[in-house]
């Protein structure tokens, strides 16, 4: 089979929710890579990171599953800023897809696991959270020792998966701007970016913290196939000949630099490949998302309310079948309704809450009125 040109279909058919999200198996890699996650961040919080090297083969597996998701989302924000009418629009639309979802997981977080887990007295655990040291850690926090979280845990951070969201909505940025700059669809606007990324990767190469730059990189990439998707083609030899490079560099060192050259074509390569049970994977809703918020701090919980005792498929199974019922709850109440306001003006979505605030404030007051009679 040869995949000519993949991504050469309508817009709206490589973005989730267009009128094509179906002949596409973006949803089911999204949510694949998410489950892998999962499973990484148990593997990885039972045993405390200390324990785990960098070149574990569960690590580098959560990994590449999130430089697949970084590869898809450069890919399909990209095609959203073509298919989008102007930068407000774009920021909205983004503002929508990030943020309505993460608000219930911050307060969840913070204000029911939080005083339950806390080893602070309550006072003291909302002091501290409300305090200097406790804010600068919400809602992209880690270490959760300044609120007094998972203290005990073999790791301590709360909710360790977030520190890439203001990398991606940095990303998103980096679209925007060099989109109304015109420099876009110029051929070596991209690649120059990547150019530059490389160079800080290969500078912080053993730096473990600074050296997830390369993830932005994944991003950069995933735009680069968007835009050149009308030249590039896609072959099983060549995927092929990618996953036994992948395979082959697992062998030595350098198998972060075979993800950045196999992991992004594979990724756009398996999203466009003619399965119809996995382009219509995603009907019943995108949970993706809300398996990534919210699976860490369920972890951690649950290693704590059973003092690590329970065995890793134990805890990946139990930890999974909780967060994707939260998953599926913040799609349906509140995911999908977000994306709904999309074609709607910001301005109007927010004087239509405000007129429905006033009728609520409105409606109180006579209330309080009658009861007083």
């Amino acid at each position: 089979m040869t995949t000519q040109h993949p991504g050469a279909a309508p817009v709206g058919g490589s973005i989730p929710g267009g009128a094509g999200r179906f002949s596409n198996n973006f949803d089911f890699l999204r949510f694949a890579a998410a489950a892998v996650i999962v499973v990484t961040h148990a593997y990885a919080l039972r045993l405390g990171y200390v324990d785990v090297g960098l070149s574990d083969p569960v690590v580098l597996l959560g990994q590449g599953a999130l430089a697949a998701l970084l590869v898809t989302s450069g890919y399909l924000i990209t095609a959203s800023w073509e298919s989008t009418a102007s930068p407000r629009r774009f920021a909205w639309k983004r503002f929508l897809r990030v943020v309505p979802a993460l608000i219930p997981e911050i307060v969840l977080t913070l204000f029911i696991i939080g005083p339950l887990m806390t080893s602070l007295p309550i006072g003291d655990y909302f002091g501290a959270l409300f305090s200097p040291a406790g804010m600068a850690t919400v809602p992209f926090f880690e270490n959760g020792s300044a609120i007094g979280l998972f203290q005990q845990n073999p790791w301590t951070y709360v909710n360790g998966s977030l520190w890439t969201i203001p990398v991606e909505v940095a990303m998103y940025g980096v679209v925007a701007v060099i989109g109304i700059a015109g420099l876009l669809y110029r051929r070596g606007a991209i690649p120059a970016l990547a150019a530059i990324n490389l160079l800080l990767w290969l500078y912080w190469f053993d730096d473990p913290r600074m050296a997830k730059v390369r993830f932005t990189l994944y991003f950069l990439i995933g735009a680069y196939l968007y835009l050149q998707r009308e030249r590039i083609a896609y072959r099983p030899a060549v995927a092929g000949g990618l996953l036994l490079l992948l395979g082959l560099a697992a062998l030595t060192p350098y198998l972060a630099v075979a993800g950045v050259i196999a992991i992004p074509y594979l990724t756009i390569y398996a999203a466009h490949l003619p399965v119809p049970l996995l382009n219509t994977f995603g009907r019943a809703g995108d949970f993706s998302y809300g398996l990534y918020i919210y699976h860490y701090p369920l972890q951690q919980t649950i290693i704590q309310t059973t003092e690590n005792s329970l065995s890793l498929p134990a805890l990946c199974g139990l930890s999974f079948l909780a967060t994707f019922a939260l998953a599926f709850l913040s799609w349906h109440l509140v995911e999908k309704r977000a994306m709904a306001l999309k074609k709607i003006a910001p301005a109007d979505v927010f004087r239509a809450y405000r007129v429905r605030a006033e009728a609520l404030l409105s409606a109180g007051g006579a209330w309080r009125y009658v009861a007083r009679r």
